[in-house]
């Protein structure tokens, strides 16, 4: 079994915001370790997929700082997307691309900035799951068991065992952001899991899928060259202008009967904001999550970024405080799925773009 694994790049992660710029989105910050969050994910693969074999799905304005954090990726497998179009048309391309290779390639695609921990689990369950999907033709999507009411996710309904003794699930249904007696009620049940936005399959098995729920999609796909053949530029700019925004959940996970859902082993969280730093083993007092230099004195529920100097905080009670060398960020912990709005403000303040 060879495994490809497919990393999703685009994103601009505008909710991280002062850290967060245009040149250096949510992927290519530091956020969990000293490395770029898209290096992260890539380590956590080492000794189950070699980075030779793993693809980069990318803004084309990030191809390089993206190249730089992902060494030992090829350069033609780091794809620049002309504009983004949602995940379906990403997944169908590489599946495409990689459709006959080998029989025994499976495709393992991951969000490139979300917490996964511990990276032995995750390894373990991924083989799992790309057995599964080799075994059984399957497109599997990865559940995690929810450890909080939690309105931010999509939750996965999951029906009866794939198959006797197995522990992957039929997948009864898939359940959008859902308010929060919803979200009450899923986390207290155990068929409802987190989606996780990790999806592992064959590439003929996805195409197929594409070719019967989203054809548009599958017909634009063929026209695209290999990514080392020339006019790739080109190419890349008539698909993406032709298709449709769409989610692989949208376009193909909620038609398909071919979708199983494994409950895995490992924690983890889409990282969506600066609160969720809160508890994540960044330093500092167990109350406060500190990367730089911070004094919080008589402070509690803190979340403090200093990318340089000193953040001091005396008498203070659940703040995001994030220091840049240009940008000061202070605002309530609950309020920070809110920092996109002051993104929004600056971008039409004719004085913002410095700060974007």
């Amino acid at each position: 079994m060879r495994i490809h694994p497919v990393i999703l790049a685009g994103g601009r992660g505008e909710r991280f915001w002062p850290l967060s710029r245009r040149a250096r989105p949510k992927q290519l910050l530091p956020l969990l370790s000293d490395r770029p969050m898209i290096a992260d994910t890539l380590d956590r693969l080492e000794g189950l997929a070699a980075p030779r074999d793993a693809w980069i799905l990318t803004a084309r304005d990030l191809l390089d700082p993206v190249r730089e954090a992902a060494r030992g990726v090829p350069p033609s497998q780091i794809i620049g997307e002309p504009i983004g179009r949602n995940t379906a048309p990403a997944i169908a391309l590489v599946a495409r691309w990689l459709e006959g290779r080998d029989p025994q390639s499976v495709v393992v695609v991951l969000p490139s900035d979300h917490r996964v921990d511990p990276s032995n689990r995750f390894r373990a369950d991924l083989e799992r799951a790309a057995l599964l999907a080799l075994e059984r033709s399957r497109i599997v999507v990865l559940g995690v068991r929810p450890t909080r009411p939690e309105t931010g996710y999509g939750y996965i309904e999951c029906g009866g065992p794939v198959a006797p003794g197995e522990t992957a699930r039929q997948v009864a249904s898939f359940r959008e952001k859902p308010d929060a007696a919803t979200a009450a009620r899923y986390a207290g049940d155990s068929r409802y899991l987190w989606n996780a936005g990790m999806f592992v399959f064959q590439p003929e098995v996805m195409l197929e899928e594409i070719r019967a729920h989203a054809p548009d999609i599958a017909a634009a796909a063929e026209r695209v060259p290999r990514p080392d053949a020339p006019g790739l530029a080109e190419a890349l700019e008539r698909y993406y202008g032709a298709v449709p925004a769409v989610s692989i959940d949208v376009a193909v996970m909620e038609r398909t009967r071919r979708a199983a859902v494994l409950p895995v082993q490992f924690e983890w969280d889409d990282v969506g904001s600066w609160a969720s730093l809160a508890g994540k083993g960044l330093g500092a007092a167990p109350a406060n999550a500190v990367r730089g230099r911070a004094i919080l004195e008589d402070s509690e529920g803190i979340v403090a970024f200093a990318e340089g100097g000193l953040i001091a905080a005396l008498g203070v009670r659940d703040l995001v405080i994030v220091r840049t060398k240009d940008v000061t960020l202070v605002c309530p912990k609950n309020r920070a799925q809110e920092v996109r709005m002051l993104v929004e403000r600056l971008k039409r303040d004719r004085d913002g773009e410095p700060f974007l």
